[in-house]
């Protein structure tokens, strides 16, 4: 019994990991900058394409606008990146 006690302490502490480590979810618009700063280049590169369609941002996709979302996030870590790209819609940048 206490065996089997510990196991599913295990399993709900390993699953509470991989939920709040984000994996399989990747980003999203609901991420906050730290996510972005700490995912690999290819997840911060989908989802800029991705907001920056949805928010009409097109300049954040190029070579010279990509980096810009990571220069904002390092000194922004709790803004959402939704809240980054409707700003920067509002704002008439991208």
């Amino acid at each position: 019994m206490r065996q089997r006690a510990s196991l599913m302490v295990c399993a709900v502490v390993g699953a509470t990991v991989l939920v709040a480590s984000g994996c399989g979810g990747g980003l999203s618009a609901s991420s906050t900058c730290n996510d972005f700063s700490e995912a690999s280049f290819e997840e911060q590169t989908k989802v800029i394409s991705s907001l920056s369609s949805r928010y009409d941002t097109p300049d954040y996709t190029t070579p010279l606008g990509e980096p810009e979302v990571g220069y904002y996030c390092a000194s922004s870590p709790d803004t959402t990146l939704e809240e980054f790209f409707q700003q920067a819609e509002e704002n008439g940048n991208g």
